[in-house]
């Protein structure tokens, strides 16, 4: 049974909804639509890949709408035939933002929903469609009793693309209540704006010298919903560029991911925020779950094979990434420049493999843990891209700022512009290249791949050896330390550092 439900679409199928369903004549209008499961965790996203459009007789417009059995029949054997669900849409025209059920539509998508399971073997989804603003409203039929079937609604409608933009059920995704801890955020873009912003379920994978930052910045910008993975320690040699990170963390052998939840709560300016730690790896399979049940991600990550799962959620599961990367020139000991990437994976923009942020030939590697094997990176030559690690904090607070504003753009549109492309920020120079185009020729994120949820046969994920190492040397080191001593060690570092 499912019990949290989200929608999902690119930005050209809402493209081509809208273009039928918001009709000259003002008159309600409808369509079939067809869809694939993408689970999560605790969340399961219906990913609306296509239209299956009306033809001549198979709907009467009449102020309201009506469609034909031999329409649904037409659209639920297609459905079956690609393996996908059937879903059912029609228009409310001057309807704004969350659209419900009135006790007609509701009888209406009842009277199928059994069929429509029968058919497809998946449940029914029903949206409503907001002419007013382009808005919707949604939820998925499940089985309650023999012949019955009862909508569950879905929590939001995500359009994901050039722009990503997204309709709450303000009923389950309450807007925040307004602080007076927000009064300039909320004077640079308004209350509606920061209603949607903070309303959106974050995850930041990697909470190293990148990630650490962009949790402060979510945190004091509002955010209520943060997930946070990393399975690393901390350790001195991260003190120089990790925030909030002390020596008395090292002494205790903490995660990181706690660093940056207790840095998270408190820099947070929302009335209630709600943290979820992850000490698990994107690739492990509970880690790429729980990933799938945000709304966007951070990638802080420098690894080919973390990279590599999350170029596939932005693309087959329709969860946009925020990704960039830093790379120092060192040469002789004296520093000759510095480069800082920052840029989104979504359908329609480049995706992380054409960006060139991983080799698709080093997510092998990885996976058989030689990226740890020190005798393997010994052998690697010493510009090679696996064993490059220089890096100081002034970069990292560079590449953090530049993935914000990737961030921000994508969300707020300012001036109506969401997409500014790939942004390769140089220090030497001062300049910035930009991508504008979109995946090179061929790329399988760009076709095949883009929105097969659950049913991509590429599977990223895997056992992570360091992971399960990193969280057993955490467990031994409680063991060794007692709760009582770590507050006894806490205490007397605060005296002496």
């Amino acid at each position: 049974m499912i019990t949290r439900f989200s929608v999902a679409m690119t930005t050209s199928v809402a493209l081509d909804l809208t273009k039928h369903l918001r009709r000259a004549d003002g008159q309600e209008d409808c369509s079939f639509v067809l869809w694939r499961p993408s689970t999560g965790s605790r969340r399961t996203t219906a990913l609306i890949i296509d239209l299956v459009l009306p033809a001549d007789g198979e709907r009467i417009v009449h102020g309201t709408v009506d469609f034909t059995s031999e329409y649904f029949l037409r659209a639920a054997g297609i459905a079956a035939e690609q393996g996908c669900g059937v879903g059912f849409i029609h228009a409310h025209p001057r309807g704004r933002r969350w659209q419900r059920l009135n006790d007609i539509d509701y009888a209406a998508e009842a009277s199928f929903a059994a069929q429509a399971v029968t058919l497809t073997g998946l449940p029914l989804v029903g949206m409503t469609f907001a002419g007013g603003d382009a808005g919707y409203g949604a939820r998925i039929w499940q089985r309650h009793a023999p012949r019955t079937y009862v909508p569950t609604e879905a929590e939001s409608v995500r359009i994901v693309g050039g722009r990503f933009t997204v309709t709450f059920n303000d009923s389950l995704v309450p807007a925040p209540e307004a602080t007076n801890r927000q009064v300039r955020t909320i004077s640079a873009w308004g209350q509606d704006t920061q209603n949607d912003l903070a309303r959106l379920h974050v995850g930041v994978v990697g909470t190293g010298s990148v990630g650490m930052l962009v949790v402060e910045a979510l945190a004091r910008t509002g955010l209520q919903r943060l997930s946070l993975f990393d399975f690393d320690t901390v350790e001195h040699l991260n003190l120089d560029r990790l925030l909030h990170a002390t020596d008395r963390d090292v002494r205790l052998h903490r995660a990181k991911v706690t660093i940056a939840a207790r840095a998270a709560h408190r820099a947070a300016t929302a009335a209630k925020m709600h943290i979820t730690k992850y000490e698990t790896s994107v690739v492990e399979p509970d880690g790429f779950a729980a990933a799938a049940d945000c709304d966007l991600l951070f990638s802080c990550v420098d690894r080919p094979w973390p990279r590599a799962a999350l170029n596939l959620l932005a693309n087959a599961h329709l969860i946009p990434v925020v990704d960039g990367g830093i790379s120092v020139d060192v040469r002789g000991g004296r520093l000759k420049g510095a480069e800082w990437r920052a840029h989104v994976a979504a359908p329609g923009r480049a995706c992380l493999e054409c960006l060139g942020q991983y080799d698709p030939a080093h997510v092998p590697v990885e996976r058989d843990g030689l990226l740890d094997d020190p005798t393997y990176i010994k052998g690697l030559s010493a510009d090679h891209p696996l064993r490059r690690k220089e890096n100081v904090f002034i970069f990292s607070a560079s590449a953090a700022t530049a993935q914000l504003n990737q961030f921000l753009t994508m969300v707020t549109a300012p001036s109506g512009i969401a997409d500014t492309g790939a942004h390769l920020y140089h220090l030497t120079t001062g300049t910035v290249d930009y991508r504008l185009k979109g995946c090179d020729s061929g790329c399988p994120y760009d076709g095949q791949l883009c929105a097969l949820g659950d049913h991509t046969p590429v599977d990223v994920t895997g056992r992570h050896t360091a992971a399960e190492q990193a969280r057993a040397a955490r467990r031994n080191a409680a063991r060794r330390w007692p709760v009582r001593f770590q507050r006894r060690m806490d205490d007397w570092l605060s005296k002496h550092q």
